[in-house]
């Protein structure tokens, strides 16, 4: 028999690589959240069901809790009689180790702009200028499918990424299909503003292929596309130091054990706690990883069981056959 004491349980101590992020959109206007339910087994990592859209690997995940503490105390001794938690408040920290349009905006924590292909001749501007005319969606688009005229079509290349969303015709509140890119408490006005929500959608995707009749994308977009939507090419990503729109996703990070199991750490509501930064990891000279570095604070949501005000749920789905 093995002195060891813990060799007669197995498969209980989550020692992992690494921890895979995923987010989800929040609808901004009614409040709807996307649920993650620990009940529906382990989550696939590689194919994560909608609405969670993978991140992927993440490093230097830290997890700090701050809410505060406090005890009632009675009688001449000011013993300690009962315990309450106040100001609840939590915040998580993570370096991403690959860049793209989600990562931005959590790691900037602000608006996050497409930059559309240009029309020739116009002078510079940080954020795009004028954009080339949007091409119209036609009926029968799917979620990995537009389909274009075929005047349009030849305007796109496979491997090229496009913005698909409606035009901005003095909308305001939240804007973006799908997902809230920005808010606009009061109207733009010009024409120039018709392709302000596609600089700020977060309904992007890469051309995979091109068919006779339609765009072919790599990932799904977030929202179907509709005839009422138009599609332009993106050639960068750029978000702006200052600017006022707070981005509010649902976060899912996953501890994945090498011994088995899922250890699930999951954030209805998060919102950014810190300007954009990057983290320098040096690689041998002169090779070096620019990560990008997402500081998130923790907003309360209500528990539908019980009514209780819930900031993360932590959740661990045991390795088969491990003890209990």
């Amino acid at each position: 028999m093995s002195s060891n004491p813990y060799a007669k349980r197995s498969q209980m101590a989550p020692a992992a690589r690494a921890v895979r992020a995923y987010a989800a959109p929040i609808n901004r206007v009614t409040g709807t959240i996307a649920a993650f339910d620990p009940a529906q087994g382990p989550f696939n990592l590689d194919s994560p069901p909608a609405p969670w859209i993978d991140l992927g690997w993440v490093e230097n995940f830290r997890r700090t809790a701050a809410t505060k503490y406090d005890a009632l105390r009675t009688g001449p001794a000011a013993n300690i009689t009962a315990q309450c938690r106040m100001q609840p408040e939590a915040r998580i920290e993570f370096d991403l180790l690959s860049w793209g349009k989600l990562q931005l905006a959590l790691s900037g924590g602000t608006q996050q702009l497409n930059v559309l292909a240009e029309q020739p001749g116009l002078a510079p501007e940080p954020s795009g200028a004028m954009p080339l005319p949007a091409s119209p969606v036609q009926s029968g688009s799917t979620y990995t499918s537009i389909v274009l005229t075929s005047d349009q079509l030849a305007n796109y290349a496979a491997g090229e990424i496009v913005a698909v969303d409606v035009d901005y015709n003095g909308q305001t509140g939240y804007l973006g299909s799908g997902a809230a890119g920005t808010y606009l408490a009061s109207p733009l006005n010009g024409q120039t503003y018709i392709d302000f929500i596609r600089r700020i959608t977060f309904n992007v995707s890469r051309v995979s292929a091109i068919t006779s009749s339609a765009l072919q994308l790599a990932e799904p977009l977030i929202a179907l596309p509709t005839t009422s939507m138009g599609v332009q090419q993106v050639i960068a990503f750029v978000d702006r130091e200052g600017s006022s729109f707070f981005q509010e996703w649902s976060g899912l990070f996953i501890v994945v054990p090498d011994s088995g199991g899922q250890a699930c750490f999951y954030y209805p509501r998060l919102q950014p706690a810190a300007s954009a930064a990057e983290t320098h990891q040096e690689f041998a000279a002169p090779l070096f990883s620019n990560q990008l570095h997402v500081s998130l604070q923790a907003l309360p949501t209500t528990d539908t069981n019980d009514n209780e005000t819930v900031l993360c749920y932590r959740s661990y789905l045991p390795a088969p056959n491990a003890a209990v």
